[in-house]
């Protein structure tokens, strides 16, 4: 009776369906298939379905646990233990799709941020000059008393009051211009969607393309390109700042999977003497990367629990403020006792070390972000 006879039977085959070796369990020795065929049997492939289930996210949520301890996974892993945890770059990508996604859909940004009910048409009917300025005093005065009052912001003022701020200030300086007589109307040094301006005038890259002097005639075109699509992404997002945290939230991975090997080779340089390979530098870089990612999602679920707080549960604006900032003072303390473990050198010199490259990193960090934000402005 051939194997697939047996299965039709219920019985247990006695060759593997894969490889035709003979069977001496559960599952095929020469290539892991399980003898249970899902495809023949709903029960089996029910089974199979919470069986990989569990076993993936038995090892997730194992790596997880232990990266709560700092530099616990890392140690581990280079010890050897590596069946029981996720690869770490595997890991990282996915917290890293993960924890931005998170951001997305929790971190609300206003289309219009000076949609707040401020209404300027009394500073544009305005006949004289006084009255202009009494009415800016009035709107500005109620933006006060919202600002006062408003508690999303971490500063405790929210962008889109300053935005309408700023509207109610412009439009108050543009109506005085026009009723001061002999007063040039004011010029503007930039223009909605102006990528450079140049005594007042905007510089546009579809009419004054680029010609740099050295570069062959296709790698100027192609610059030209980019800038043009550039200046029209940010036409685009004129006016829309959902838009612009969208290219943000788009660039910040890329920048943070750019910058692992460059922490890999400065925790290499650092620890030149302690003879360890560059691959195991990047282990340790790759696993204190995914607790960033792991506090970055935690910190994005907990801030719309804060900003704005809930109706009628203050206590739980009050706690996920707390969690938020206990949170932020973790985070750097974590790392320092994981490069502390990791490498077990005295305070002082992992004191230096770890500023030294804390230091570093921020500003690598703020230039590969603003980098990457470029790319993904021009590729948009």
């Amino acid at each position: 009776m051939t194997a697939a006879e047996n299965a039709a039977g219920h019985d247990a085959p006695t060759h593997c369906e894969n490889c035709h070796a003979a069977l001496q369990g559960e599952f095929c020795h020469q290539c892991g298939q399980s003898i249970h065929n899902p495809v023949r049997h709903a029960g089996h492939a029910i089974e199979e379905v919470f069986e990989s289930f569990w076993h993936l996210d038995g090892r997730l949520f194992r790596t997880l646990r232990d990266l709560l301890v700092p530099g616990r996974t890392a140690l581990e892993y280079l010890a050897g233990h590596r069946q029981r945890y996720l690869p770490p770059l595997r890991l990282f990508v996915v917290m890293s799709l993960l924890a931005f996604f998170v951001g997305k859909l929790t971190i609300h940004v206003d289309r219009e941020p000076v949609a707040l009910g401020v209404d300027t048409s009394a500073i544009t009917a305005s006949q004289t000059v006084e009255e202009v300025k009494r009415n800016r005093d009035r709107l500005l005065a109620e933006i006060e008393k919202a600002q006062n009052a408003d508690k999303r912001g971490l500063p405790g003022v929210a962008p889109a009051l300053i935005a309408a701020q700023v509207q109610i200030e412009g439009e108050a300086a543009n109506r005085i211009t026009e009723l001061t007589p002999g007063t040039a109307p004011p010029t503007r040094a930039r223009s909605k969607g102006a990528l450079f301006s140049k005594d007042n005038e905007v510089w546009d890259p579809a009419r004054n393309p680029v010609k740099i002097d050295g570069l062959p005639a296709f790698a100027n075109e192609w610059l030209t390109e980019q800038l043009v699509h550039g200046r029209e992404n940010i036409e685009r997002m004129d006016g829309r700042p959902d838009l612009l945290f969208k290219a943000i939230m788009s660039s910040l991975p890329s920048a943070l999977f750019l910058l692992v090997p460059v922490f890999a080779l400065m925790l290499k340089i650092a620890y030149v003497f302690k003879r360890r390979l560059y691959l195991e530098h990047l282990v340790v870089a790759l696993y204190s990367h995914v607790f960033l990612l792991m506090a970055l999602t935690v910190a994005f679920l907990l801030f719309p629990l804060a900003w704005p707080p809930p109706p009628h549960v203050g206590w739980l604006a009050v706690c996920a403020k707390l969690a938020f900032g206990a949170l932020l003072a973790w985070v750097p303390i974590y790392l320092l006792l994981t490069q502390k473990r990791v490498y077990g050198q005295g305070w002082p010199m992992t004191l230096l070390k770890y500023s030294v490259i804390g230091v570093v990193y921020f500003y690598l960090l703020v230039f590969a972000a603003v980098a990457m934000f470029f790319v993904t402005l021009v590729k948009g």
